[in-house]
């Protein structure tokens, strides 16, 4: 189905069992059924309800890659506004690429704090930043299950997956960077922010001029390090979770694709091979990382690179924006409304934002 709405645009995330899938017999349930049964760990703060009513869920952006504070806290109250079905991501909710544990665990405890702010159930969805290196992954292992899964709810299908697997850990020079910027963030946000989008500004002017990025022979080498960065990986394992999930949910209705690359846009591995096995189905895709909104239309596909809703901007352009993207699944299909954060008010007119685009 195509896009039918736009104005501005959430993830999903894992779970700590065998991929082996556990899917009920016959039609897609209108219940909310996880692929397997979990024992411990979920990637969502709370199951959605099985209300009766018609499926709706927010997408929201990148948090993090640079978080600007109160953007995303504030998101989580503007869209319980909305009382979607529940809320899901597409991957870097936290800063990230460290070992340290109790650093993951502040990060996690602060995040899912905010993301419970919706008063809505909210899922989980891995990036980059938050499946940095092999700790990390340790640790969402431990606080949300498995780095891919899916679920049938109201006749359609989810499946989130998983673009690092496996993970492409930062060198310790450029985390350590990351990080200094992170704490410059932290005590100055906006200035941080204006610097930032000053070089950007920058640079794609020296690109649309046919010139290098930059003439600093260090930032040279840190572009090509987050160049090197920007692959999104699917092991065979997770291709065979994929075509064994489709298998056993041939009638759904619809099918919801959730990742944190955009992997048909950067490099990949086995991504051809997904888009394969959902060739004959009706799908929407469903990514981030790019902190860019784009809509484009694949073999009559819609494909959804969201922008922000709190991550720093990337690039100068329209695509950028805090928002999120709100879905009804109609009997026609999905309908989409893409809704700014600095639009999206309360009763007496107010968004609550002073940060969002």
């Amino acid at each position: 189905m195509f896009l039918r709405k736009l104005t501005l645009l959430a993830a999903v995330a894992a779970c700590a069992c065998s991929p082996a899938l556990a899917a009920p017999k016959g039609a897609t349930p209108a219940a909310f059924t996880p692929d397997r049964a979990y024992s411990g760990a979920t990637p969502w703060t709370a199951a959605p309800e099985n209300n009766g009513g018609p499926l709706r869920f927010a997408v929201v952006g990148d948090r993090t890659g640079l978080a600007r504070p109160g953007v995303f806290e504030q998101a989580m109250k503007q869209i319980g506004w909305l009382q979607p079905d529940f809320i899901i991501d597409v991957g870097d909710m936290i800063e990230g690429y460290t070992e340290d544990r109790a650093e993951l665990t502040a990060m996690w405890d602060q995040v899912e704090g905010f993301a419970r702010g919706s008063g809505r159930p909210f899922i989980f969805v891995p990036g980059n930043h938050d499946l940095g290196n092999g700790v990390m992954l340790d640790v969402w292992r431990q606080r949300h299950g498995a780095e891919y899964y899916a679920f049938a709810y109201k006749g359609a299908l989810f499946i989130a997956l998983d673009s690092e697997d496996p993970p492409t850990p930062m060198s310790p020079a450029m985390a350590a960077q990351f990080h200094g910027t992170v704490a410059g963030m932290a005590k100055d946000p906006d200035g941080v922010a204006k610097m930032i989008d000053a070089f950007y500004a920058e640079a794609e002017a020296r690109e649309k001029a046919g010139k290098p990025a930059s003439d600093d022979p260090a930032a040279v080498k840190a572009k090509a390090e987050a160049d090197a960065l920007n692959v999104a990986n699917f092991s065979d394992k997770q291709i065979a979770f994929v075509r064994d999930t489709l298998a056993a949910h041939k009638d759904a209705r619809q099918v919801f694709v959730f990742m944190h690359k955009p992997a048909w846009k950067v490099k990949s591995t086995n991504w051809g091979r997904i888009e394969a096995l959902l060739k004959d189905k009706p799908y929407t895709v469903f990514a981030g990382h790019n902190h860019y909104f784009t809509h484009e239309v694949r073999d009559g596909r819609d494909y959804i690179d969201m922008g922000t809703t709190g991550g720093i901007g990337h690039k100068q352009g329209p695509g950028v924006m805090d928002h999120t993207m709100f879905v009804t699944v109609t009997p026609q299909g999905p309908s989409y409304a893409n809704i700014r954060l600095n639009g999206l008010m309360d009763l007496d007119g107010q968004t609550g934002q002073t940060r969002a685009r």
